[in-house]
């Protein structure tokens, strides 16, 4: 799996070779390491102001009802038993979310059509929270919810189904804008043969109440990085 960085920041963009990039603006859409950038019922939007202080960030907002996605599509892992990855998201437009107003912001899956990973976030009344999703024999099960800050966010998680080599076992982390390793804000063991084989990042599978109440409302993102072992921090 290439260890590079995916960036949606202009410089690195530019370096890739998009080939309709402004001189002095941001693309019109993701470049290579993304794939593609497949939405239906959403849009995906490369806009100034990266969360990093980079030139720009990546914005997703879904129009349509609980089959609408807007996401970018990275192919680059190739059956992964083990798989980290990082990003920010900056999820402030969305407010006052209740427990039944949540999209998925983030899903790892598999060639056999599981998702081995994914992320959603949903309500308190108060708090945007992160929900953490793990496969568990074979089915997804919620592993842990953490609350998110205000403005944004590093994300990181490590998941690891137990067969790599020099594999500690099969655990998942996760870490909310903690730059140490050890001190995730949790691990879960997991009991899991689901390997990694593409990566989504942006808005996906929302429920009718946020279908109804964010119709159009962007989510931010930025500085996705992915590995296969190695802590990636901020």
């Amino acid at each position: 799996m290439n260890a590079k960085m995916k960036v949606l920041a202009l410089a690195l963009l530019g370096l890739a070779g998009y080939a309709g990039s402004a001189v002095a603006g941001c693309p019109s859409s993701p470049v290579p390491p993304w794939s593609a950038a497949p939405a239906l019922g959403g849009t995906i939007a490369i806009v100034a102001g990266g969360l990093d202080g980079s030139a720009c960030r990546m914005e997703s907002a879904l129009t349509g009802d609980s089959s609408s996605f807007a996401t970018v599509e990275d192919d680059t892992p190739t059956a992964e038993p083990r798989y980290r990855a990082a990003f920010m998201i900056n999820a402030d437009a969305v407010t006052t979310l209740s427990a039944t107003t949540a999209v998925f912001v983030f899903t790892a899956s598999s060639a056999s059509g599981r998702a081995p990973v994914a992320f959603s976030i949903v309500g308190d009344g108060a708090n945007h929270v992160f929900l953490s999703y793990a496969v568990q024999n074979g089915a997804g099960t919620l592993v842990g919810s953490q609350q998110l800050a205000a403005g944004a966010n590093h994300v990181e998680f490590d998941y690891d189904n137990g067969s790599s080599a020099g594999s500690p076992g099969p655990h998942f982390s996760l870490w909310i804008n903690s730059n140490t390793e050890a001190t995730p804000s949790f691990t879960s063991a997991i009991t899991s043969t689901g390997v990694v084989d593409t990566a989504f990042l942006g808005l996906a599978g929302a429920t009718g109440d946020w279908s109804s109440t964010f119709n159009g409302t962007a989510v931010q993102f930025d500085t996705f990085d992915s590995r296969r072992s190695s802590f990636i921090g901020f």
